[in-house]
């Protein structure tokens, strides 16, 4: 006659046997092995995989896509930070999704795109990868998620390191993220690349699954007042009686509006409040201490300064289109394109300059004028500010630019400089020529950048000028 087990007896016993198995399964999956893992307790929409980190705020980074969210990928060269897009959470959700997501390269033009935009942070919390995850919301049918990652989970060769540190640590000084939700319900203006995300169901997702990830810069509070950047141009020269022209270049965080005014401007030269344009013509030789503010409409302000000298020259500027501020290339001649007021290779003053080559395929660029140097001049002086951008490495010259005075007949009169992507140099360089020998003649300035087939070098002029007077007394 068999045994009866009473009913509780055999669920006791069933617990005890699905427990050891559990013990089991969680021993062996958190051994030793250091490769990607599930998040222990997952939120109900958290189900990314996590790799062990010591450093991390939990002890895990993330996985999926780690690389393009942090800034380490193949392509993270191809951010474009030298350019902020003002949006908002309804035009970002309305990208199309794409058909697939790679894992180390990115969807462009949105995953190359630095995004700002003004929102409402409902609610945050600190994911199991180490990231403060931000509930973003313009409006009812209108949230999208931001990301800041553990600085700890960032390469160190990240372009995003600096900007995504100090995110982190104005997130720090106002909140402190657990790992539930916490509800903040406060405006922000946040700064972010754009990113396509996996879609798990996760809090706040947009129907897109984008976001931005990672935040480079997070604003808090209402209204435009953000933090105000005025760029400092450099000091500047003139010379009485010539037309002066300087563009001022200013951001906001916020994305406000911004009013310019400038102190101690040369006698003759103006600001104007609305577009930051210094203009007009100086009357007095001498040297200012200048300093230009600009304000938002929400009263934050950024101001910069720098000297401006104005010589005493009795001669005159006889190159057309100086600065190349008309935005086209007369009375110079050029190929398509070298006139640019790209933010990738800013000007040295105003917004447009001549970027030739820079495409890193086997091409040749010129920038030509022909001018007259009249024979009653006492001196003539050649400058231009020139900044070289090379991807180049060494100093073995594979790209070169010439500097050349041609005759009326196209030849050759003089080549006053080669310059090569050996001389590149993280800013603009000023280079002068005596062109005393060429007084009485017609010439023709010519430059001409050659490139190779490989590796890109960016040869970018700006700010030229062929004057006359006094030596010395114009640069």
């Amino acid at each position: 006659m068999s045994r009866f087990i009473p009913s509780n007896r055999l669920i006791r016993i069933l617990a005890i046997f699905v427990a050891l198995l559990a013990c089991v399964v969680v021993a062996t999956a958190g051994g030793s092995n250091a490769g990607p893992r599930r998040s222990p307790k997952p939120d109900a929409e958290e189900h990314e995989e996590v790799v062990k980190h010591a450093g991390a705020l939990t002890g895990s980074c993330g996985v999926e896509r780690w690389s393009v969210k942090t800034g380490t990928d193949a392509d993270a060269g191809s951010i474009n930070l030298q350019s902020t897009t003002q949006t908002t959470i309804a035009s970002l959700g309305a990208i199309p999704a794409p058909s697939n997501l790679p894992a180390n390269n990115r969807v462009k033009p949105t995953e190359t795109t630095v995004y700002r935009l003004q929102a409402t942070l409902t609610q945050y919390k600190l994911e199991a990868d180490s990231d403060y995850h931000l509930v973003l919301s313009n409006g009812p049918g209108h949230t999208m998620i931001g990301e800041i990652p553990d600085p700890t989970c960032v390469g160190s060769g990240s372009p995003l390191l600096s900007s995504i540190q100090k995110a982190r640590g104005a997130f720090d000084a106002k909140y402190t993220a657990t790992g539930s939700f916490k509800t903040a319900n406060v405006p922000v203006t946040v700064t972010g690349v754009g990113f396509f995300d996996f879609n798990h169901g996760q809090t706040g997702i947009a129907p897109n699954a984008i976001e931005l990830h990672a935040l480079l810069d997070i604003q808090f509070g209402s209204g435009s007042g953000g933090s105000v950047t005025v760029t400092n141009p450099g000091n500047q020269t003139g010379t009485v009686g010539t037309p002066a022209s300087l563009q001022i270049a200013a951001t906001d965080t916020a994305g406000g509006t911004l009013s310019y005014r400038a102190t101690a401007l040369p006698t003759g030269l103006s600001i104007n409040s609305s577009t930051g344009l210094i203009s007009g013509t100086p009357t007095t030789s001498g040297t200012s201490n200048v300093s230009v503010t600009a304000t938002d409409t929400g009263g934050a302000a950024g101001s910069t300064s720098f000297t401006w000298t104005i010589g005493s020259g009795t001669g005159s500027q006889l190159l057309g289109n100086p600065g190349f501020e008309t935005g086209t290339a007369t009375p110079w001649s050029t190929g398509t394109g070298v006139i640019s007021n790209s933010s990738s290779e800013p000007s040295h003053s105003g917004i447009w300059d001549a970027w030739l080559d820079g495409h890193g395929t086997t091409r040749t660029d010129t920038l030509s004028q022909q001018v007259t140097i009249p024979a009653s001049a006492s001196a003539a002086t050649l400058s231009f500010w020139l900044h070289v951008d090379t991807a180049e490495t060494g100093t073995t010259a594979y790209d070169t630019l010439q500097v050349q005075i041609l005759g009326g007949s196209g030849t050759v009169l003089a080549t006053l400089a080669t310059y090569s992507n050996a001389d590149h140099a993280s800013g603009y360089t000023q280079r002068t020529f005596n062109l005393a020998g060429y007084i009485g003649q017609t010439i023709t300035l010519k430059f001409t950048g050659s490139e190779d087939y490989t590796k890109q070098t960016s040869f970018v002029i700006d700010d030229t000028a062929l004057s006359t007077g006094r030596p010395g007394t114009v640069t």
